[in-house]
């Protein structure tokens, strides 16, 4: 009796890449961030402006009715694009060109080599713990999708236990 595996008859192995959660999301990606509050954000002031005149004005609510829709459709491409690429991604090697605070955000400059062609992106993302030990010329796990590879995310960054 032979041992011999062939092809048709081995075991398929599949492992389960890790892609960050709606809220790992929202609360470390700047872009995703504001345009989840921009979604959002002109009903609120609609409301808040409505309990303080006695009244609604069309004005706000014509303003929040154009913003909800602009603010679904850029925050669902954002949220899409950080999953798809941690999904369906490559894990490479990156190397940072320098990591500087901006208001309460840090903004991160990489660079990486992706299909043999060199990659840089600049990334604004809240402060974590993982981010506050970024150093410049450190090297870090990064995630490119064959589709867009001018854009990479650091892995640790959005895995991030909150």
């Amino acid at each position: 009796m032979s041992n011999n595996l062939t092809p048709k008859n081995s075991p398929q192995v599949t492992v389960q890449k890790t892609s960050p959660t709606f809220f790992q999301i929202i609360s470390t990606d700047y872009l995703a961030q504001n345009f989840f509050v921009v979604t959002f954000g002109g009903w609120v002031i609609y409301a808040i402006d409505a309990a303080f005149e006695g009244r609604a004005t069309l004005f706000l609510a014509i303003f929040a009715a154009i913003l909800t829709p602009l603010g679904l459709v850029t925050f669902f491409w954002r949220y899409n694009l950080i999953v798809s690429t941690f999904v369906n991604g490559v894990e490479i090697t990156g190397r940072v060109i320098s990591a500087r605070t901006f208001a309460k955000d840090y903004v991160i400059l990489y660079e990486y080599k992706f299909n043999e062609k060199v990659h840089q992106y600049q990334n604004r993302v809240k402060k974590n713990a993982y981010v506050k030990a970024l150093r410049q010329g450190q090297q870090v796990n990064l995630l490119a999708h064959e589709k867009t590879p001018h854009i990479a995310f650091i892995k640790e960054i959005y895995l991030e236990s909150l």
